[in-house]
């Protein structure tokens, strides 16, 4: 990876900037675990385009824009029997294909939840989570294979008048960014960034997984984006908004503490409008369980309309964000 280290680029904004990716994918992203699927997502789909709609309302609500990295066969509204059609491979692998081809089931086909995005009357960013949530890993997924995920994802957004340029990697493997880089994409969401101490003591590796299930003892890291060998901006996840183990989250909710882990997500707030540098939070709108969840993004979405208001901070696409960086640094 290579990073702009030239004191231009240190110092090179000047306002902190808040960065919110969600995984909109719905059944896709556990499209090879059957018993997941039916614990998680309502049958017809219902529940899953409420908590996209209470997300977007409080987004607008507070003036954020969300990048909303959403599963390319999504823009669909049922089957459209595609001359290139990677889901006709998965018949004899995974029992979804019986529920994808041929249908229009809500779970695997969501153009009426992407035209509500489209619509906002604040406007989100729609990004790229792959066209059938298959990871990129470079070691599994051949070129072919890569290519033929970019291409349809950017043809059936293309369709629809949109033109994909960021990348959310499913289940955050990332891989074949010159096929993205050639195929127009601008940035991607790189692997969340972690303290640089943490890796220089044989504690650090045990303090790192902790504080990823626990979660309430660090404020998230805040960055300078960095240019990657292919020319793409990486834009790190600095948290994982539901990162925390749920069963410890829920029992923070119950007994009235659910605000530790949110007050350290405000800290990295208050401290990338302070440093002048990104934080990037991310979630899925899946989830969002309950109220408290709802209610945890709300805080920040209000922390973060504060330092706005204030002048110290800016509320952009990831996109948007990489335009800026790129200016700046010429």
């Amino acid at each position: 990876m290579a990073f702009l280290e030239t004191e231009k680029m240190k110092q090179s904004f000047d306002s902190g900037y808040f960065l919110f990716s969600l995984d909109t994918e719905f059944a896709w992203g556990h499209y090879d675990y059957d018993d997941i699927r039916a614990r998680l997502f309502s049958p017809d789909g219902s529940r899953e385009r409420r908590k996209v709609e209470k997300i977007l309302k409080i987004l607008n609500e507070f003036g954020i824009v969300g990048t909303w990295a959403i599963v390319g066969h999504m823009w669909f509204d049922r089957c459209m029997d595609c001359e290139v059609c990677p889901i006709l491979e998965w018949r004899n692998r995974y029992s979804c294909a019986d529920q994808i081809i041929g249908t229009d089931h809500p779970l695997w086909y969501a153009r009426d939840m992407i035209e509500g995005l489209l619509n906002s009357p604040n406007p989100q960013e729609i990004g790229f989570h792959g066209y059938t949530h298959t990871p990129f890993s470079q070691g599994t997924m051949s070129t072919e294979a890569a290519r033929i995920e970019i291409n349809e994802g950017v043809r059936v957004a293309g369709l629809n008048g949109v033109k994909l340029t960021a990348m959310v990697f499913p289940r955050n493997r990332i891989g074949h960014l010159n096929l993205l880089r050639e195929a127009g994409f601008t940035c991607f969401r790189g692997a969340e960034v972690w303290p640089r101490a943490y890796y220089r003591k044989i504690i650090g590796n045990f303090l790192r997984h902790f504080n990823h299930y626990v979660s309430v003892l660090s404020t998230p890291q805040v960055y300078l984006p960095s240019i990657d060998d292919s020319g793409l901006v990486n834009l790190p996840a600095s948290r994982w908004l539901f990162g925390l183990n749920r069963r410890v989250d829920h029992a923070l909710d119950s007994i009235g503490l659910s605000e530790l882990r949110v007050n350290s997500m405000i800290r990295g707030i208050r401290r990338a409008a302070r440093e002048k540098k990104v934080i990037h939070l991310y979630a899925h709108p899946y989830e969002f369980e309950n109220e408290h969840d709802f209610d945890k993004l709300r805080r920040l979405a209000a922390a973060v309309a504060e330092e706005v208001a204030l002048g110290h901070m800016r509320s952009v696409g990831m996109t948007e964000m990489a335009n800026i960086f790129i200016a700046r640094a010429k």
